[in-house]
């Protein structure tokens, strides 16, 4: 019967454009029935109502497939690569079992029996080998669903360094990653036929006027809501923030009072500054060229050209010369809050043991908001078994962050520790972080101003 379903499914999606014609392209995987651990009710039911809303939101093409194998599941990424290879958009969507072990995150294949760790990269699919699907588009989307109790490290050995519970956030560049939950929180199957995350996922996917940026926020917020505050879904985003919209803006309209798009200024604002060159001002004041911010933008432009080799680009000339960068500045806005992270301690309890031969590992920071501590890209704290690490240096945002502790790897890269998302309840806390077979409890002080 289930393949019937896939048969029938797949015949749907062979009205769309074909890949030389697509320009948002989408794969859409839903795993329900695990030969070798507890079935979930919900993700067959989950991918239907996504593909569906991914037409609605524009997608030329949307690949279904229900319940794979590892095969199965890795022939389904290498076709979508293909069709993702010079797409404007390609987004992934996978519900099913998801864990994290060994320092990395994991999709279940349906027929995976996982009786230990080591079986884990030849029977399940490291999430890095779905994130590569995407990697030929300009815009680059990957959407779990997956963050549920891991069903098989029960009967793995003792000392595997595996979390019971969820996934841990990843680093990517030029990649939006929406989890269903935070790192190492698990993620609702729901009671109503779709889970949560799902529900609002399909709901917000193609509603108008929305650029991705903004997509994972407003899937918090409804999840959030509908869980009584008990599932937060999480984003790690690191893409343009020139907004970009999976639904066409509506046509010339009466201009809307700057308020009612208040978000969206802040995001593009913020975008701005980060890039701090004079495409991302201009972009800002292209869209909001009598903004808040638009006199501070102008001022910005105006000095990155004074400086030497700058050189004005033709999108940059409107936007300086507009006369609404010459008007006083609007009243300031109320004081936003302010997240301050200090006394943050790191303690090994066991190292990686990198090469076997008892190294130190070499430790640094990184926020997702870019940030890194220490800051040069070379730079790092060498620390052994039994050693501490005092970060003599305070933190602050303007939005609740998550970190991870990453230690320089063997072959040039770096390794994923742990994540620690810091969340907005000020307070002393501790937190235990094993990735990569190592041990290190983490100390640190939050205050919200």
């Amino acid at each position: 019967m289930m393949r019937f379903w896939l048969i029938t499914l797949t015949a749907l999606v062979l009205f769309a454009p074909t890949t030389a014609e697509a320009r948002k392209v989408a794969l859409v995987i839903g795993n329900s029935d695990y030969a070798n651990t507890s079935r979930l009710a919900n993700p067959v039911n989950d991918i239907r109502i996504i593909a569906a809303s991914a037409r609605q939101a524009g997608f030329d093409d949307v690949t279904i497939a229900a319940d794979l194998s590892v095969n199965d599941f890795q022939k389904a990424m290498r076709d979508f690569r293909a069709k993702a290879d010079g797409a404007d958009v390609a987004m992934v969507y996978f519900a099913g079992h998801g864990i994290k072990a060994q320092g990395k995150n994991w999709l279940i294949p349906t027929d995976a029996q996982l009786k230990s760790d080591l079986d884990l990269p030849y029977e399940a699919i490291n999430l890095d080998r779905l994130m590569e699907s995407v990697s030929g588009a300009q815009i680059r989307m990957v959407v779990l669903d997956s963050c549920r109790n891991n069903p098989f490290g029960r009967s793995w050995r003792s000392g595997t360094r595996a979390v019971v519970n969820g996934l841990a956030g990843v680093e990517a560049d030029d990649v939006l990653v929406i989890f269903a939950a935070a790192p190492g929180q698990t993620a609702a199957d729901g009671t109503a036929g779709n889970s949560p995350f799902a529900t609002s996922l399909a709901k917000r996917l193609p509603q108008p006027d929305v650029p991705v940026q903004l997509l994972g926020g407003l899937i918090r917020d409804d999840v959030l809501a509908a869980t009584g505050g008990s599932q937060r879904p999480f984003v790690s985003a690191s893409i343009t923030g020139t907004p970009v919209y999976l639904v066409p803006r509506a046509g010339p309209t009466a201009p809307k009072p700057s308020g009612d798009r208040s978000g969206l200024e802040e995001l593009l604002w913020k975008g701005a500054m980060a890039e701090n060159n004079v495409r991302g001002f201009s972009a800002y004041l292209a869209e909001f060229p009598a903004g808040k911010y638009a006199g501070e933008a102008g001022d910005k432009i105006g000095q990155l050209l004074k400086k030497p080799g700058a050189t004005a680009s033709p999108m940059t000339t409107a936007p300086v010369t507009m006369v609404a960068m010459k008007a006083p500045a609007p009243p300031a806005p109320a004081a936003a809050r302010k997240f301050t992270l200090t006394n943050v301690r790191v303690d090994c309890v066991k190292l990686t043991g990198r090469l076997g031969l008892g190294l130190p590992d070499q430790l640094f920071l990184r926020f997702n908001t870019g940030q890194r501590f220490p800051e040069g890209k070379s730079d790092i704290y060498s620390i052994k078994k039994g050693e501490s690490w005092a970060v003599n240096q305070s933190f602050e945002f303007d939005q609740p962050v998550s970190l991870q502790l990453r230690e320089f790897d063997d072959i040039g890269g770096s390794d994923n520790i742990g994540t620690i998302d810091l969340g907005d309840t000020p307070g002393t806390f501790t937190r235990t972080l094993d990735g990569d077979a190592s041990d290190y409890r983490v100390t640190y002080t939050l205050a919200v101003g």
